[in-house]
């Protein structure tokens, strides 16, 4: 009988990009990225890697996407200023794109323009950047507004691209990375968390083999690992130990549980962190 585990070694991964610059490069991504490419779920998880061959990634990065949404989770109804940063030394030509949705790829909330440099397109379900909102030296930070949905929606995930063009003229040798946020609800359930907590990463994702954990912990700590649901519900708790330290790898056996998604969640002294698992 096949067993069926998660890898937190790299996490859920998000999306790849289409290239942009200025001037003879891909003009058809100078002034934003098409809709759907930001490896969503209301895309299939589509991504234009395939216009990239000789591209880096993606390479999936904890923490470029940001927001001021506080760790209780959003208020329905109230507008946050959500953050796309990408950081690529060397390179001074950037892109991004992203979409809040659930699994089921709906748009949560509504998505505005706050600031020069982005545009709305899709029928305003994904932000990218515009023809003036690609250059930086080494580094280049978007800002959008993000009014929260009605309530008893849950947990939201922003699934975000990013590219780093090498100017080079061509569609290769671009480097291409994803990241996410997750914004919990205030009350119901998932709060919001810092994926770059304990650097908890997952690998491979989505998965139907194997779900491995990886964490690290500065000094002795007590730990639980819980596998709950889209909504937010405590399916099974996978673990619990203390005086761990240092470099953690759990394996767990999921076979029992149906395909879909879920979010592993690492309890440490108190703290959390939240990874979210696709099980094919």
């Amino acid at each position: 009988m096949k067993k069926v585990f998660f890898s937190v070694i790299a996490i859920i991964s998000v999306t790849t990009f289409y290239s942009f610059s200025t001037g003879g490069e891909d003009t058809n991504s100078t002034g934003g990225a098409p809709a759907g490419t930001c490896g969503d779920p209301a895309s299939g998880f589509a991504t234009c890697k395939g216009c990239h061959i000789s591209s880096f990634g993606p390479s999936f990065q904890t923490g470029w996407i940001t927001s001021n949404v506080p760790p209780t989770g959003y208020i329905p109804g109230n507008t946050y200023t959500v953050t796309a940063t990408i950081t690529r030394p060397g390179h001074a030509k950037f892109g991004f794109q992203a979409s809040p949705q659930n699994s089921a790829g709906t748009l949560l909330g509504t998505l505005s323009t706050i600031s020069g440099g982005t545009q709305l397109v899709g029928t305003g379900k994904y932000v990218t950047h515009t023809n003036t909102g690609t250059s930086g030296s080494g580094t280049r930070t978007w800002n959008f507004g993000w009014t929260a949905p009605s309530s008893g929606t849950g947990l939201v995930t922003f699934y975000g691209a990013f590219n780093a063009s090498n100017a080079n003229g061509g569609s290769g040798g671009d480097s291409i990375f994803t990241s996410m946020l997750l914004i919990g609800e205030n009350g119901n359930g998932i709060p919001s968390f810092d994926l770059n907590e304990f650097k908890m990463s997952v690998f491979p994702n989505p998965s139907s083999e194997y779900v491995k954990v990886r964490f690290y912990l500065e000094g002795n700590s007590d730990v639980a690992i819980s596998l709950m649901d889209i909504h937010g519900n405590v399916v099974s708790n996978l673990f619990s130990e203390t005086t761990l330290n240092g470099e953690v790898n759990k394996t767990f056996d999921v076979l029992s549980y149906p395909k879909g998604v879920y979010f592993l969640l690492l309890r440490v002294d108190g703290r959390s962190a939240l990874q979210k698992i696709i099980k094919m």
